[in-house]
């Protein structure tokens, strides 16, 4: 399976233009455009109708294409837009039978991801062959606000558990350096994650889930959704246009080498409001908690224990509409992270040798962050337009475990941006944009330009042909844990040092990240039957942040004698490509497939064995393959591989590893008294089919089971 896979890109190319040919000499009658369709509205077709249908030349002339909100601040066509970028829709979503937002990544060329909860949550990285345990070079937002772990380094791990997939109306991943529009975070590019508008959720939704798997895996899952509409008052344009009020919850049970259970809670509530004719007011609220087991009862350093991550925030945009050119756009938003990790252990000190109990495990600390956020959007004349707009946050760290002092650490950036788009030529578009950024603690201002030019080469009746070329710089400052981490163990009766972990002041003086990035790109669309995104890039990297060991009395690393830092690696280049398609091979079937390849010359630094050893070439691909059926039945079928790869902490090689998902639904239509008119859905999903998978380490494996689960949603 495997090697028919990796000839897949060159047979659906072929496919796809053997089928477009066809479609355009059938020439099918357009049919009249409908509403849309529930999301498990039921199939009433008969048995007749599975055999497989071409598409339609309306598919191939279809003028509804993606709109992209978040990659240069303006809404963009994929032809317009600089750059590539993957979306994962609600159709994608409610199909793959993912769980959380973190598995979803897998769609996306280029990322990896790690399911295991071990260093905060599961998380992904792009073009990231080393990485630490926080992967933090990607900006990641939940309507358009930053929801990074400032507490765990900028890690994206606990921001991906912000709002349940129920609630999601599409990601959009943009690859690459996407510092121009967003900053330092966007250092590899941006996840911006769009959750449902009011109106596509209003009534009750209730979902549960159940399963089993190997090793006496088990998943609990259940979530529950309350929408409605507001009233505007009479002779006002004031009022409630709408609300949502979501609830839901993920547990897994007796999870392979993990010590305990995982469980992810969540509420949110979004209300919208018209305050005038020109004027819109958006309110968000809510609140995540994850709590994971770490630890290992045959590693008594420091054994099984919880971590609890509590996260609340709040958000408010008002939206004005100037006129029919230009509309300004003001968010105000607070984040709380609080970080509960407390245990005990006994050990022999490595400074005096003496043997304690009862010393703290203590990483527990809290965070906050407020952003301001203003932005103009003008279109200046029928060839030119843009945004500006700037930006004001404050980011405080606190936690005597991690920096051994009490105070706070205190950032402030200031950061002013534009992105311009100018159409001068019939097919040729420019994007110029750039981001300077102030940081308190920074030595100097920091600026991250993007230049991009597409070129419609051509645009036939049945397909449209860009091409993209283009150069940006980005950059990345220093997080408060990477510049100041100071992590010691307490004598328990006087309070003396007795051991250490982390010393950052051991790393030299760690300076900000940068990243130069030239690429290439074309993009065929052929309407909504078809779409072929290829990306050629070289990325060159200066001062990369990453672990080292470092020789210190007491150190409590490799075995003893040495402590954790963060150093500044040296230069080196990633070059490769990647490529995805979207796909409607025959009626009622849809193709999601990702590919991705590229060399780095960065070296592995820990391991002892490996010190100096390039690391491995990264080799990726995904396959998301989803089918109506008759009856109402809709089957999917999910396919990830992945290559040679690193542990995190560059420690060692982790063997290549692949997962196969399969899910079978049927949507239900209740017309039985009280249940009459209301949706509902029964789901069978399988994961891990082809067996388990490692994750985390070699030496403290975490392991992605085999499982099966039931879901049943209603909706009314």
């Amino acid at each position: 399976m495997a090697q028919w896979l990796r000839a897949f890109p060159a047979l659906t190319l072929v496919g796809g233009v053997i089928f477009r040919s066809l479609a355009a000499s059938a020439a099918e009658p357009a049919q009249q455009p409908s509403a849309p369709a529930p999301e498990y509205a039921p199939d009433t077709r008969g048995q007749d109708d599975l055999l497989a249908l071409m598409p339609s030349e309306r598919d191939y002339l279809d003028a509804q294409v993606p709109v992209v909100l978040s990659v240069s601040r303006l809404p963009q066509r994929l032809d317009e837009i600089p750059g590539s970028v993957t979306i994962i829709d609600r159709q994608m979503i409610h199909a793959s039978g993912a769980r959380d937002v973190a598995d979803l990544l897998r769609l996306v060329p280029g990322f990896a991801v790690s399911d295991a909860f071990e260093d905060g949550t599961a998380a992904g990285s792009y073009h990231s062959q080393i990485r630490t345990m926080f992967p933090n070079q990607m900006q990641l937002m939940v309507d358009g606000r930053s929801v990074y772990s400032l507490y765990l380094a900028g890690s994206v791990g606990p921001g991906l558990q912000t709002v349940a997939l129920d609630d999601i109306e599409r990601i959009e991943i943009y690859r690459g350096s996407n510092s121009a529009a967003y900053g330092a975070r966007a250092f590899l590019g941006s996840i911006n994650i769009v959750t449902r508008d009011l109106v596509d959720t209003h009534g009750v939704m209730a979902r549960l889930s159940g399963g089993v798997g190997e090793h006496g895996a088990g998943v609990e899952d259940w979530g529950l959704r309350l929408g409605g509409s507001g009233q505007v008052m009479q002779n006002s344009d004031f009022g409630m246009t709408g609300w949502r009020l979501s609830a839901d919850r993920r547990r897994d049970d007796n999870l392979r080498g993990a010590s305990g259970s995982l469980t992810v809670q969540r509420i949110n509530l979004r209300t919208d409001l018209n305050i005038s004719v020109q004027d819109q007011l958006e309110l968000r609220a809510g609140q995540s908690q994850i709590e994971n087991w770490l630890g290992r009862e045959d590693n008594p350093l420091p054994g099984p224990h919880t971590r609890t991550i509590t996260t609340g925030y709040a958000q408010i945009d008002w939206r004005r509409a100037l006129n029919e050119d230009g509309d300004l756009l003001v968010q105000l938003s607070h984040t709380d992270e609080d970080v509960d990790e407390l245990t005990y252990f006994s050990s022999r000190s490595p400074l005096n040798r003496r043997y304690y109990s009862d010393i703290a495990w203590n990483l527990s600390g809290r965070a906050r962050s407020t952003n301001l956020l203003a932005q103009h959007t003008v279109r200046i004349s029928p060839s030119l337009r843009g945004v500006w707009g700037g930006e004001l946050r404050r980011e405080e760290t606190t936690s005597e475990p991690l920096y051994d002092t009490s105070r706070s650490f205190i950032e402030d950036f200031t950061r002013l941006f534009t992105n311009i788009e100018w159409r001068f030529a019939e097919d040729w578009l420019l994007n110029a944009g750039a981001l300077a950024e102030r940081s308190s603690l920074a030595d100097k201002d920091e600026i991250a330009p993007r230049l991009m030019v597409n070129w419609r080469v051509a645009d036939t009746d049945t397909s449209r042909h860009t091409l993209r070329a283009g150069v940006s710089r980005a950059f990345r400052p220093v997080s408060v844990f990477e510049r100041n981490a100071d992590i010691r163990f307490k004598d328990p009766n006087t309070g003396a040092d007795i051991g250490y972990m982390y010393d950052a002041s051991l790393g030299g003086g760690v300076e900000p990240e940068s990243i130069d990035v030239k690429e290439l790109g074309w993009l065929v669309e052929a309407g909504s039957a078809l779409s072929l995104d290829l990306r050629v890039f070289e990325e060159r990297l200066h001062d990369v942040v990453i672990d080292n060991w470092v020789n210190k009395a007491g150190g409590t690393a490799d075995r003893g004698r040495k402590v954790f830092t963060y150093v500044n690696g040296e230069d080196f280049d990633v070059r490769g490509a990647e490529a995805q398609l979207r796909w409607k091979p025959w009626s009622g079937a849809q193709l999601h497939y990702a590919w991705t390849q590229f060399e780095s010359e960065q070296r592995m630094r820990l391991s002892p064995a490996a010190q100096g050893t390039a690391v491995p070439t990264h080799y990726s691909q995904s396959l998301l393959y989803i089918q109506r059926l008759p009856w109402g039945l809709t089957a999917s079928a999910f396919y990830y591989e992945m290559g040679d790869r690193i542990y995190s902490n560059d420690i060692k090689y982790a063997q290549p590893y692949s997962r196969v998902d399969l899910r079978l639904a049927k949507a239900l239509r209740l017309d039985d008294r009280w249940w009459s008119g209301r949706n509902a859905e029964l789901a069978m999903t399988w994961q891990n089919i082809d067996g388990d998978d490692v994750d985390y380490s070699e030496d403290n494996p975490r392991y992605f089971q085999r499982r099966v689960f039931f879901t049943l949603q209603l909706g009314y």
